[in-house]
């Protein structure tokens, strides 16, 4: 029973099938994309003021005499100036130059100083 059952519902799904309505035709429309470029984007840097930096102030004369030291300065004006000193005199001749040889001009020979 099961099986005439089986082959009854099969019968009705196949008997079933829809006919096929007749549609208006569908005409896909061709859709052209354009490649789309992007611009990069520019972030303009954020301006910040620069860090603030204040030398220390520092008193030298008074950490000098606190070391038991004592500035003294000299006035330029007052200083002497070293005396110019000629440059010194060459004596004697001057030396004698001597042009190098040229390595092509010469041929090496081997000299032996001992006596076998």
């Amino acid at each position: 029973m099961q099986r005439e059952a089986e082959a009854e519902a099969q019968s009705q799904q196949h008997a079933v099938a829809p006919e096929p309505v007749p549609a208006a035709r569908h005409v896909e429309q061709v859709r052209v994309e354009e490649a789309r470029v992007e611009q990069p984007r520019v972030e303009q840097p954020v301006q910040q003021p620069a860090p603030r930096y204040e030398a220390p102030r520092i008193d030298a004369k008074e950490i000098l005499s606190s070391s038991g030291l004592q500035m003294v300065e000299t006035d330029a004006s007052k200083a002497k100036q070293p005396a110019f000193e000629p440059e010194p005199l060459k004596l004697g001749r001057p030396r004698r130059e001597r042009p190098a040889p040229a390595a092509g001009e010469t041929e090496l020979v081997q000299v032996e100083t001992h006596n076998k």
